[in-house]
């Protein structure tokens, strides 16, 4: 068991507490469970006065009917105990959010001998998220610049796709490959905000990935040895992009 100091740990806890957050808005609600519906993710579900565990996963959201499709249980011992009591919890972890909410079953049916559940729309979600980990979308129409800098001087111009105080992910427009991608040192990048305020500081590339969809190379990666104003500085931005699509979404 490794044991963290009392500042360790004061640390850790307040990187939840200060993110913690219910959540009430179905715009909302649904923002943050279209990803798990899209990419797949598995879903932890408990069911009252069970101590045991079950997987399902999220596959479609109707807002107009107020209701949620999910995958049948898996071990499939939890099918019947679920239609007995008809009332279940579902917890994830995703890209650093973790989401629970408690909702009841509407109706169950099968396809191809594959059991799936009609459940309620949650009134509400609690979720934790870690500020770190949690990647902010940027609108494409904010062309928000960032010149990425390797040691031998070679200057690589993009435009910001997401980011977290932990990292970011770069859009190449028109670009499948550079040779940034498999660029495994660490180089100077500079992200040009708004008002003409820069975030100069230390990245390092993770991964690469092109988008055959739109033509672009997006370039994914973390920040390095950032001090507490440069940490700071990405984290305000990021409270900035997460306040703006909030007031888009309550349009």
């Amino acid at each position: 068991m490794v044991d963290r100091s009392p500042a360790q740990r004061t640390t850790a806890d307040n990187d939840y507490t200060q993110q913690y957050e219910t959540v009430t808005s179905t715009a909302r609600i649904s923002m943050v469970l279209r990803p798990l519906m899209e990419k797949h993710a598995i879903i932890t579900a408990t069911l009252p006065g069970s101590s045991h565990f079950f997987n399902t996963t999220l596959l479609s959201i109707d807002l107009q009917d107020a209701t949620i499709t999910i995958d049948g249980l898996h071990p499939p011992e939890g099918h019947a105990l679920f239609l007995k009591i008809g009332r279940l919890t579902l917890h994830t972890t995703y890209e650093g959010v973790e989401v629970n909410f408690t909702v009841n079953l509407k109706r169950s049916d099968s396809e191809n001998n594959m059991a799936f559940y009609v459940i309620d729309f949650p009134e509400s979600i609690r979720y934790l998220q870690r500020r770190n980990a949690f990647r902010v979308p940027v609108s494409a129409a904010k062309e928000i610049t960032v010149e990425i800098k390797t040691k031998d001087g070679t200057l690589f111009t993009g435009e910001l796709s997401d980011i977290s105080a932990g990292g970011m992910c770069v859009r190449f427009a028109k670009k499948k490959e550079i040779a940034l991608s498999n660029h495994t040192a660490e180089t100077q990048c500079c992200i040009y905000l708004p008002d003409k305020r820069k975030i100069r500081c230390v990245f390092k590339v993770c991964h690469s990935n092109y988008l055959e969809t739109n033509n672009s190379l997006h370039i994914g990666g973390s920040f390095e040895h950032l001090d507490k104003t440069q940490r700071r500085t990405i984290e305000r931005f990021v409270i900035e992009l997460q306040r703006l699509a909030r007031k888009s979404l309550a349009r």
